[in-house]
């Protein structure tokens, strides 16, 4: 029988969209298929973002594939949240290097605070909010062609700088949930369950589970199967592999569960999906 995720935490396709607005605490983790680029105006924000607790600071460009579970765990309040999500499919379509699109679409979160050159990413992030309000095919051309060059910034001044303003690691001490879901993030390929993810963490899985909701409001299972879903639109995306090797490689012990989870929270068939990334734009 298909597994049953709560309906708040639905996959969801939210589209090309620019937006401004204050930073919030969010009481559990979601989802969205779309490369999200964002820059914080004053403060911070910690996000759980892969299983990873990372800090986001003011004026720094961060960007990261949504798909990934995360969720913004604290921030210093009064601060405006600029974001810029576009379409998986588009991303993929502007052919950037090869090795910032495998860390993004591999689960990397990059963070980098611009040179200062006179042109800053709050100034860049307010200039496309305005035009994006302006609802025009000019002004959305704009803002793409601005997005794919930064990023194209982005990865040259990462092959000559290595991994200088990169964050990738759990900053801090982890709790118990914490190291689950870095022992899930690390794991979700491996025939896991409720016993091995809890004793990650030194728990009984009754207490482990009691938690895990509690502070996510996902069960473990309904969490790992996220990953691995995850980790097959990354295989769709960027190999050939046949859908029945593609469910074997993420974990799933049926292709009849890989096909009824997928649909579930990406909304489509997996054929359905791989198809879409060439013909969407």
């Amino acid at each position: 029988m298909p597994m049953q995720f709560a309906e708040s935490v639905d996959f969801v396709t939210l589209g090309f969209h620019v937006s401004n607005s204050p930073a919030v605490r969010m009481s559990k983790p979601h989802r969205h298929d779309e490369i999200e680029i964002t820059v914080l105006e004053t403060g911070w924000i910690d996000y759980l973002f892969g299983g990873q607790r990372i800090r986001n600071l003011a004026g720094e460009f961060c960007v990261r594939w949504a798909a990934i579970p995360h969720q913004s765990l604290d921030f210093d309040p009064g601060g405006i949240h600029y974001s810029l999500k576009v379409p998986l499919s588009w991303f993929l379509n502007w052919k950037l290097p090869e090795s910032l699109v495998n860390r993004l679409i591999g689960g990397e979160m990059l963070i980098e605070k611009e040179p200062d050159t006179g042109c800053s990413d709050l100034a860049m992030m307010r200039r496309w909010h305005a035009a994006y309000v302006q609802k025009t095919v000019e002004s959305q051309r704009m803002i793409l062609l601005e997005a794919e060059a930064r990023l194209l910034r982005l990865s040259l001044r990462q092959s000559t700088q290595g991994d200088r303003g990169t964050t990738t690691g759990v900053q801090g001490q982890l709790g118990k949930f914490e190291r689950m879901t870095v022992f899930i993030a690390g794991n979700y390929t491996s025939d896991l369950d409720v016993t091995a993810i809890s004793a990650a963490a030194g728990m009984h899985p009754n207490s482990a589970m009691r938690l895990f909701r509690q502070t996510c409001g996902l069960t473990i299972l309904e969490y790992l199967t996220m990953h691995r879903i995850w980790h097959a639109q990354h295989l769709l995306t960027t190999s050939n592999l046949k859908i029945r090797h593609i469910s074997e490689a993420c974990g799933f012990r049926t292709p009849n569960r890989f096909y009824a989870a997928f649909r579930r929270l990406v909304g489509r068939l997996p054929t359905d999906f791989r198809h879409s990334l060439t013909t969407e734009h």
